[in-house]
């Protein structure tokens, strides 16, 4: 007996004579742990009359007792786990010595016990203290079912390679019993196991229950490591384990009922998630990381948004293809629609609850429930912010919006803006986070990136024939800051003799009674001249597009306000002369263009009419610069991904993830008398959004409503023009 001892190691073993050699050569390995917390091995054979683990039990001690104070305590008959440990725990509480109780089927790492013995001192009122482990439930880390197998070594570099995110210490509701230093004060206190528990299970549980009714903690040592095999240590006891677990949770659920609501918040807190999401930062067997585009936004329909996420996930699917596995996060519409299966990337549905070491967002969020999906979703989320456009027009701002983008640009992990003027604005408008990583990504300069193919089966063939070789094309969509609208009617004003095409907009439409002008989004209407042609952009296939791009002479985007511009990329392609403002996003890109002389620039609408008196023709230019088009774009992402993964933060996840449970706390707070049909909207509403998409998963069913919807469109346009 060492007198000096202040920390008392209880080994317990039950036949097993395997597991000896192994627990005992990973104790010599931490020989100067134990000299540094004072520490003396009990060994306890508890099948005495079993003479393979007695021999084995001989060698191992002898072996032990050369580098660090061992005794092999032999009962004389089978006590039983419980009965085992509590023997040792009468002599540390005689001897006024803390107690580290080790199962026979675990291998200690280095540091393991003296980081034990550090935490436990530093709160008077922590009681138990536990290491991490492959496999130890709540103790576990990483927490994926993947990591419970391994092996020592190979769960121990799983650990080391995400540990250094995690706190010191974290606090837990109760403690497990695989390794476990409980402070004298609480067995001196409280007592040691209720012996009621039999062969065992779900005794620690009661301890730390007992002492935890007078503000006792448990904790986790996030820097001790603790490899457990499970299921092991007495595995050739007579009574299975399924019935003990079951009858002795029910005397714990009777004693403590607080028990089960503890372990149920621990395991949805957010400090759980958090740590849950740090285990997707491990490759899996394929050596890659699970990577998704959150495309939620995105729909079964053409704009530039959607243009620019197609093209980087073509080629990030080619670029990223050795480390990163891609996945789309969409509609399932979408995903066929955009026909994203063919760039190798799998559909998931945004509301699946399968995690990822990181998600990419192309578009700014509008919706708490997208932040929320992603921040739920992922370890490292990053965004790709085109323009600041829906916080500066006073029509379309929204106090929920800002604070959602105020939410998500001082909490993701990666930012990416646009360009410089949307990187300028942003930083201007908003807070960003520290340690974020951020980076200007200009989509692809390429020019044949943008072609637009034109084929024989033209949707639109009808609205193309109604326009004039040689028009005036403006293009842009419906929102005033476009200007398509304003444009168009001040050209057509100025040039009668000539067709201008406005590609995005409306024709002119009768107003209701009492209604306002279009009602909040609307843009001026056309003037209803002649010479003006309205089409809707929905109204033309890209084919359709292609065609229009070709009859015009010349193409007009007038826009107030941009991020990039996909329409200025479309009319080089189709080498087609195209006015621009002299925006700093413009200037920018004519810049990285080699000044191409087909861009022209104009500050007003009346200094372009003057400039269209005599359309430019166009000017063919060979000096165009290498750019790299969605390759470049693709590898920039991906380099910003890289150091955002590589500069994890667990505080910021935890953050966030705090965050959303507070909102989702507030949220079912002011679900009170007074709004039960808001709630019950939202709920009906999204069953209707998953039943339709399932409904449109089907090729026919979806098939059918376009076709429907398209005849049902050609029928209003002809009533609308009779009328």
């Amino acid at each position: 007996m060492n007198a000096q001892a202040r920390v008392l190691i209880a080994v317990p073993f039950y036949k097993n004579e395997h597991l000896v050699p192994r627990v005992v050569d990973s104790l010599v390995r931490c020989a100067e742990d134990i000299a540094a917390i004072g520490g003396e091995v009990l060994f306890y054979d508890d099948s005495p009359e079993y003479a393979p683990l007695a021999h084995a039990l001989e060698e191992g001690c002898a072996l032990a007792s050369r580098h660090f104070p061992c005794r092999l305590i032999t009962n004389p008959r089978n006590s039983g786990f419980v009965q085992t440990m509590n023997l040792a725990m009468g002599e540390a509480i005689e001897r006024h010595c803390d107690i580290i109780l080790l199962n026979s089927d675990t291998f200690v790492f280095p540091g393991a016990f003296a980081e034990m013995a550090r935490v436990a001192a530093l709160d008077p009122m922590t009681g138990f203290v536990n290491p991490r482990s492959n496999n130890a439930t709540i103790a576990s880390f990483p927490h994926q079912e993947k990591f419970r197998t391994m092996e020592p070594e190979q769960g121990f570099a799983a650990y080391r390679a995400l540990a250094r995110y995690l706190p010191e210490v974290s606090y837990v509701p109760t403690a497990i019993g695989f390794c476990l230093l409980i402070r004298h004060a609480i067995i001196a206190e409280f007592g040691v196991f209720d012996e009621i528990y039999g062969a065992g299970y779900n005794e620690e549980n009661d301890l730390v229950m007992r002492a935890n009714r007078c503000g006792y903690r448990a904790v986790l040592a996030n820097k001790a490591y603790v490899w457990h095999e499970g299921e092991q240590s007495f595995a050739s006891s007579g009574t299975p384990k399924a019935l003990r677990e079951e009858k002795n949770r029910a005397i714990l659920l009777a004693r403590y009922p607080e028990y089960k609501q503890l372990t149920e918040n621990f395991h949805s807190s957010p400090s759980y998630r958090a740590e849950y999401l740090l285990g997707t930062l491990l490759p899996g067997d394929d050596g890659r990381l699970d990577v998704a585009f959150d495309f939620s936004s995105f729909g079964p329909y053409h704009n530039g948004t959607f243009k620019a996420g197609e093209q980087l996930l073509r080629a990030a699917a080619s670029a990223w293809a050795g480390t990163f596995n891609l996945y789309v996060l969409c509609m399932k519409s979408t995903y066929e629609f955009h026909n994203y299966a063919s760039c190798g990337a799998e559909w998931r549905d945004p509301k699946d609850t399968r995690k990822y070491a990181a998600i990419f967002r192309v578009g700014q969020p509008y919706e708490w429930g997208v932040l929320e999906r992603m921040y739920e979703g992922a370890a490292v989320t990053g965004l790709y912010m085109l323009d600041t456009i829906s916080i500066d027009c006073g029509p379309l701002f929204s106090p929920y919006v800002f604070n959602i983008w105020q939410f998500a640009l001082e909490n993701s992990d990666f930012v990416a803006s646009l360009s410089n003027l949307t990187a300028g604005q942003i930083g201007r408008r908003f807070r960003s986070g520290p340690g974020q990583v951020e980076a200007t990504i200009m989509l692809s300069l390429d020019v044949r990136d943008y072609a637009l193919e034109k084929t024989a089966n033209v949707v639109g063939d009808d609205v193309c024939r109604a326009v004039d070789a040689g028009c005036i094309l403006v293009i842009g969509n419906s929102f005033p800051h476009k200007y398509v609208a304003a444009t168009a009617n001040q050209l057509g004003e100025a040039y009668p003799d000539r067709q201008i095409v406005a590609f995005g907009v409306t024709v002119p439409r009768k107003l209701e009674k009492g209604k306002p002008d279009g009602g909040r989004y609307a843009p001026a209407d056309l003037s209803g001249a002649e010479n003006i042609l309205g089409i809707r952009a929905g109204d033309l296939s890209d084919s359709g597009v292609a065609a229009l791009y070709e009859k015009a002479a010349a193409i007009v985007f007038p826009s107030h306000y941009e991020g990039f511009g996909i329409p200025l990329m479309n009319a080089l392609a189709m080498r087609r002369p195209i006015f621009v403002r002299r925006l700093p996003v413009f200037e920018e890109i004519w810049r990285r263009l080699g000044q191409n002389p087909n861009f022209h620039f104009y500050e007003t609408t009346r200094e372009l009419a003057g400039l269209l008196t005599v359309p430019p023709v166009w000017v063919e230019y060979q000096n165009l610069p290498v750019d790299g088009g969605s390759m470049r774009v693709a590898g920039e992402i991906f380099e910003g991904l890289q150091k955002a993964i590589s500069n994890v933060d667990y505080q910021r996840i935890l953050r966030r993830l705090e965050a959303i449970e507070l909102m989702d706390g507030v949220v079912m707070e002011h679900m009170v008398p007074g709004q039960p049909k808001l709630l019950a909207a939202r709920v009906a509403g999204g069953y209707v959004e998953r039943l339709f998409v399932k409904l449109f998963s089907l090729p026919l069913v979806y098939g059918g409503f376009l076709l429907t919807y398209r005849k049902m469109r050609q029928l209003y346009r002809l009533v609308r023009r009779r009328a």
